[in-house]
């Protein structure tokens, strides 16, 4: 069954000219369509002007089952969310409000809080809970545009804990009407019960977790958080190199609390993605752009715990491929809304509206190896794309703080 949208008043491609993404001055070439036409079953089949759709079911050429009218609306490709941490348990409202007052992420971390206070949770959780509460967020996530999301584990911190969450995801992928991409994040943080020895669950992390998690297949990706007060470079080399063993590809959390050289260790493995990058350096931003690997940037982190912007413009003037994504998870950045990422991008890290349409698809779903099949609208990728009740793409950004999307599709059919 094939369906034909046409007067479109802005029809928004992110035309992709056969590249898995876009880098530098070719991210604002967002291959816009105005009064466009869109025909499409699970893929999309066809795309051009009003005009050119009329000729051609003048002509026979094309026979739709069915028609529709967007005059007045906007059409992009969905959004990609390629970072997130939407499984977990528990809340942490009590820390936010305890950094309202002064105290720092940092300070909450040392005095016991932070990630452990999610891993305390996490480990008491059932699975179903932990279900629930991913399938809550990822809805959500879906009627804010998102068609295709990345989840990580990493609240555990134990094999059976950690196993437990890439289980749940597992289940959200079965459920979800989107797309789901898993990621072992046992070197999130070090557990307590390791606390005064790093190295010895960095042995388990490679010796035990990576192997269970390998045999069952519940991983595409493996992340660690590669930063002052975390994990080192050198740790964060063997466990990389030991997931590459299993068969797994690498993003890394890089450099969001300190300059400590971690981008230029993605760029070195030539990681999928480093991902926060506040405080990457000259240097690691030329490892990334000569490795390829994407930088995804997390504007939502920044605002909620109050750090600098990661550079973006330093990042897209110098070439480098920049994903947006919103880093949802419950202590340092709850939202799973990727419209307000646009809208931070923008403001306070001084894209373009073009560049962050192209950050938030197609260079979200190269973070995630994915842009082959989605990311843009082109003949036959995957009719994953939003309907927004307005009639430019410009005004996604103008009217900030509401939801514009009226409608979602994944693969050719309606789930909002």
């Amino acid at each position: 069954m094939s369906t034909l949208i046409k007067n479109i008043s802005s029809l928004v491609t992110i035309h992709s000219c056969s590249s898995p993404f876009k880098a530098g001055k070719m991210m604002r070439d967002i291959g816009e369509i105005k009064d466009g036409a869109l025909l499409f079953g699970e893929e999309i089949e066809w795309l051009g002007t009003t005009q050119a759709a009329n000729e051609k079911l003048t002509s026979g050429s094309i026979s739709p089952d069915k028609i529709i009218d967007a005059r007045g609306k906007t059409i992009i490709p969905g959004f990609v969310d390629s970072h997130t941490h939407i499984v977990f348990a528990g809340s942490r409202a009590n820390e936010f409000a305890r950094r309202l007052r002064g105290a720092t992420y940092r300070e909450i971390a040392e005095s016991g809080g932070g990630i452990q206070t999610t891993v305390k949770a996490t480990r008491e959780a059932s699975i179903e809970e932990l279900v629930e509460n991913g399938r809550m967020l990822a809805l959500s996530a879906l009627k804010h545009g998102t068609t295709a999301i990345e989840i990580k584990s990493g609240y555990g911190l134990s094999i059976e804990s950690e196993m437990k969450m890439l289980r749940a995801i597992k289940i959200l992928k079965q459920e979800l009407p989107i797309h789901v991409s898993a990621t072992f994040m046992g070197a999130h943080d070090f557990p307590p019960e390791y606390k005064d020895n790093h190295q010895k669950y960095v042995d388990l992390i490679c010796n035990e977790m990576l192997p269970a998690v390998a045999a069952e297949g519940l991983a595409e990706y493996c992340d660690a958080f590669v930063d002052q007060g975390y994990y080192t470079i050198a740790q964060a080399e063997k466990i990389m190199e030991t997931a590459c063993n299993f068969g797994m590809k690498i993003k890394m959390h890089c450099d969001e609390l300190a300059c400590v050289g971690a981008a230029e260790l993605a760029g070195k493995l030539h990681a999928a993605s480093a991902d926060h990058l506040l405080y990457i350096s000259d240097e690691g931003i030329q490892a990334l752009k000569e490795s390829g690997t994407v930088a995804t940037l997390l504007p939502g982190t920044a605002y909620f715990i109050r750090l600098p912007y990661a550079p973006a413009r330093k990042l897209i003037d110098a070439g480098a491929i920049v994903a947006l994504a919103t880093d949802c998870n419950p202590g340092s950045c709850f939202t799973e809304n990727m419209q307000l990422i646009l809208s931070l991008a923008v403001i306070n890290m001084q894209m373009t509206a073009e560049e962050a349409l192209t950050a938030a698809t197609l260079n979200g779903a190269a973070a995630l190896g994915l842009s082959d099949s989605m990311g843009s609208l082109e003949a036959g990728k995957k009719a994953n794309f939003l309907i927004l009740d307005v009639p430019t793409y410009e005004d996604l950004f103008y009217h900030f703080g509401i939801n514009h999307v009226e409608h979602v599709f994944v693969n050719g059919r309606k789930v909002v």
